[in-house]
């Protein structure tokens, strides 16, 4: 099976990513033709930092329906 590996070349300092075997340790340079290294490289993910309720979606939904019911009882109170 084929996986998703960043390499890292040598000689030019590139790096790139490629598709290869999961026991392939170096890759062609598609740059200068170098051997470049496979390399252990970040996870890639966006976080919702701005969120109060941080990290669970689920907790943002019950603060909504929250004031969402709020409202509707100050408004059904005020008739």
């Amino acid at each position: 099976m084929l996986r998703m590996f960043d390499f890292t070349c040598d000689e030019c300092g590139h790096t790139h990513e490629r598709l290869v075997d999961k026991d392939s340790r170096t890759d062609p340079c598609p740059k200068c033709d170098g051997i470049a290294n496979r390399i252990i490289s970040p996870v890639r993910t966006k976080l919702p930092f701005d969120d109060p309720g941080f990290p669970g979606a689920y907790d943002k939904w019950a603060r909504d329906r929250e004031r969402q019911t709020k409202k509707a009882n100050e408004r059904s109170s005020e008739d």
